[in-house]
Parts: structure tokens; sequence; C-alpha cells
């Protein structure tokens, strides 16, 4: 008990009242189920107030593709191995962290952690799930990432084999099948849901040409991304009193949900309220000398990648983050790029590592 007092104590002293008082209201709309009516379980119908318009009828917005099959003979990664993981992955092999393939299967079942070969429960509301579990909850959370979208995106552009595209709209709905809004551990954090999205409009992005997405698919696919956006945005001060990479990937993923689906009714506040805060964590995140806050070289590399992604999209779509964000972007990728060894392309492993690989365009 005088252990957790000091620690507080220090909180309060590093952090100040501001920030005290709103983790004690968190901890009290937590434990009396206040957070479970703000954020309720639900369906995914009650979510087609959330869309205006036709889903899927305004798709001005422009993304940047990975090529054609006659233009990857420069390709930064190898076409056929990039075939050969998303094979494995039809065949229910899933690579964990970018690095080991585990056996699951096709497509996995999202609430088991097959590592200990335990599960979390799928029908409490998140909010009551309890984090100290047999379970490894990062076990959990890996394939509901959905990091093999770009696999088969790259195999999708290498082959044009159609079985691609009908994977991710198979993944997608048989997710959608087992995670109803609000409900089972894979809607715990937002920084899970904002990976989940950035994979997810990647992959419909790239696919939503193929014969697979169909008109029906497309609209079910809008109400996915309205809860999931919802969910993040009525939580997102949460995310804000983190002040760590959390902050900076869930404002990204409503940001980029604002920015890409402008059918849904809230996304010019998810698109205003998500821009804002990327620029200020880029402020408060990225030191003035390129180095990353939270000292840890796994996710200094974590942020850059939301933060280029962001980038890029913002530039194609003519709705650009500041000079300013770039600027302190450029200076990170400066002070990364100096650890980094020449001939191998390693660096040290400094802080925190989760091995987390947000945006895999290549085979590394």
């Amino acid at each position: 008990m005088l252990s957790r007092l000091r620690a507080f104590a220090s909180l309060f002293r590093e952090l100040g009242p501001r920030w005290t008082l709103f983790r004690l209201a968190y901890s009290f709309r937590l434990r009396t189920g206040i957070i479970r009516l703000q954020m309720p379980k639900g369906e995914w119908k009650d979510y087609k107030k959330y869309i205006t318009g036709n889903p899927g009828s305004r798709m001005e917005r422009a993304f940047f593709p990975l090529g054609s099959k006659p233009h990857l003979i420069n390709a930064p990664w190898n076409p056929q191995t990039a075939i050969d993981e998303a094979d494995r992955l039809l065949k229910g092999e899933i690579k964990y962290f970018s690095h080991q393939f585990i056996q699951t299967s096709f497509p996995p079942i999202w609430h088991h952690d097959y590592v200990t070969d335990s599960n979390l429960d799928p029908y409490k509301h998140w909010s009551q799930i309890p984090h100290d579990s047999s379970a490894d909850i990062k076990f959990i959370w890996e394939p509901n990432r959905f990091a093999f979208v770009y696999t088969l995106v790259r195999a999708y552009v290498s082959s044009q084999d159609e079985k691609y595209p009908e994977a991710f709209w198979t993944l997608v709905e048989d997710w959608a099948k087992h995670n109803p809004p609000n409900t089972g551990p894979n809607w715990m954090d937002g920084q899970e849901i904002a990976l989940r999205l950035m994979a997810w409009t990647f992959g419909y992005r790239h696919f939503v040409d193929s014969p697979s997405s169909t008109p029906e698919r497309i609209e079910q696919f809008t109400l996915y991304i309205a809860a999931q956006a919802d969910r993040i945005y009525k939580n997102i001060g949460y995310a804000i009193s983190t002040r760590s990479n959390h902050t900076i990937s869930e404002a990204f993923g409503l940001w980029v949900v604002g920015l890409l689906f402008p059918e849904l009714n809230h996304g010019e506040k998810y698109l205003s309220l998500g821009k804002r805060i990327l620029e200020e964590e880029a402020a408060n995140q990225i030191l003035h000398d390129g180095s990353y806050s939270m000292y840890s070289l796994n996710y200094h590399r974590f942020i850059l990648h939301i933060y280029l992604y962001a980038i890029r999209i913002g530039d194609i779509n003519h709705i650009p983050l500041s000079t300013e964000l770039k600027r302190s972007v450029a200076n990170s990728i400066t002070c990364l790029s100096r650890l980094i060894d020449p001939q191998t392309g390693e660096m040290p492993v400094y802080g925190s590592n989760d091995g987390a690989l947000v945006l895999p365009l290549n085979n590394c």
C-alpha cells in the first residue's frame, strides 16, 4: 500500500493535478460501469446513422499505389516472397511480429492466444476484461492488427490473383462476425483499433476495384470503419493522457478515417481533431535533436511509420500536414539514421522493443 502511495505521489509531482484528476475520473468510470453506457455493446447496424449518402460512392480521395506488375522490376521487395507469404496465410499461418510464423487457422480464432493456448472472453464489454490473465494480450492482438493485409496487397500487385482480395474480405467479414462493437478483447485498446484501421484502409484502397469488392461488402465495411472510429473518438482522452505513441496512432486513426471516408457524418470532426493531435504530438514527443521522448528506438521507428504514412496520404489529397510537423519528422529521421550500421542496417537495442512493425511494405 505504501509503495502505491509513493508511486501515486511521484506521478502527481511529475504529471500534475490535471492529469491526476483525469486518471482518477477515468478509473471511476471504469469501476462504476459509466464507460459501458458511453460506449455500449451493440451491433454493426447501429452505426448506419453515422453514414450519409451511399457508402463507397465518394472515392475521390487519392491513395498511394504500390504499382502494377509491369513496373515491379525495381520494387523494394521480392514479389515471389510476397506471394509465398500470402499463400502461407491462406493455409492458416500468420507471421507474428514480422518474424515468426505461427500455425493458426484461416480465418484465425480472433480471441485465442495460440502461443499459450488460452482464450479471453469474447462476449464481455471491453472494459470488463482483465489485463492479468493467463493469455498474453499481445499474442491475441497481433493477428488482430491485420499486418498480413500488406502482404496480401503485395501478392495481388505481383500476381493479379483474385484469391488475395477475396482473402482480405473473408478475414474482415469473419473478424466483424466475431467482434461486434465494443465487445471482447479486440476493442480494449484504441491503438490496436487504429493499427487495424491503418491496415484495413490500405487493403481496401488497393482491392476496391477487384470483383470481390461488391457494393454489399463496401457498405458493410463502411459500418465497420464507422464503429471503430467512434470507439477511438469517444476514448481519445485516455490516449492523450498516456503521452505516448498511443496518442499518435489513435490520432492517426481518426485522421485517416476522416480523410478517406468522407461519407461518414462525423468525418470532418475526425479529420480536424486527428490533425490537431498529430500536429501537437509531433511538437511534444519529437525532441529538438530529433530523438523520441519514449527513449526507445523501436517506438521511434513506430511513430515515424505513422507520420510518414500520414504525410504521404495528406500530400496526395492536397490536405497536407504542416511544414513544422514535416520538419520535425525529417529531423527525427536524420537522428535515427545516424544510429544505423551502414553495413548491416541494424541498430542498437535501446529501450522498449515489442517488435511492432506497423507499415511492412517489404519482406524485411
